[in-house]
C-alpha cells in the first residue's frame, strides 16, 4: 500500500479507537526508529536530519513509541495527542506522512 497524506489521515479517521491506537502507536514507533541511538535514549531530537520526529514532537513521540513497545497499545489520551489537528488542519501524526510512506516501501522491498 502507498501512504499518502490522504490516506494515512483515512485510515485513522475510519479505524475504530483500537485500531487507531494500533495505527499510531506503530507510527510513532517507526520515527522513533528513524532517531538516532543518542536521541532515543536522551527523547530528544538533536540532529536536524529530517529523519524521525521535529523536536517539537520528539519527546512525546518518543515517550508513546516506548509506551507502545511495552504495552502494545496506547492510551485514548496519546491517541487524542496525535490526532489532534494544527492551524492547517493537518493531524499532527500525518506531518509525517513521507517518511512512513518511506519506511514502508522500504518493508514492501524487503519483503
Amino acid at each position: 500500500m502507498v501512504i499518502t497524506k490522504n490516506s494515512l489521515e483515512n485510515m485513522i479517521l475510519t479505524a475504530n479507537t483500537e485500531r487507531q491506537a494500533q495505527i499510531i502507536g506503530r507510527a510513532c514507533l517507526a520515527l522513533f526508529n528513524r532517531q538516532t541511538e543518542s536521541e532515543q535514549q536522551i527523547n530528544e531530537a538533536v540532529i536536524n536530519n529530517l529523519a524521525g520526529f521535529c523536536k517539537q514532537d520528539a519527546r512525546e513521540g518518543s515517550i508513546t513509541a516506548k509506551s507502545f513497545i511495552k504495552n502494545k497499545t496506547l492510551a485514548e489520551w496519546q491517541v487524542e495527542k496525535w490526532t489532534k489537528r494544527d492551524v492547517r488542519g493537518t493531524m499532527r501524526i500525518v506531518k509525517y506522512w513521507r517518511q512512513l510512506a518511506a519506511v514502508s516501501a522500504s518493508r514492501a522491498v524487503a519483503a
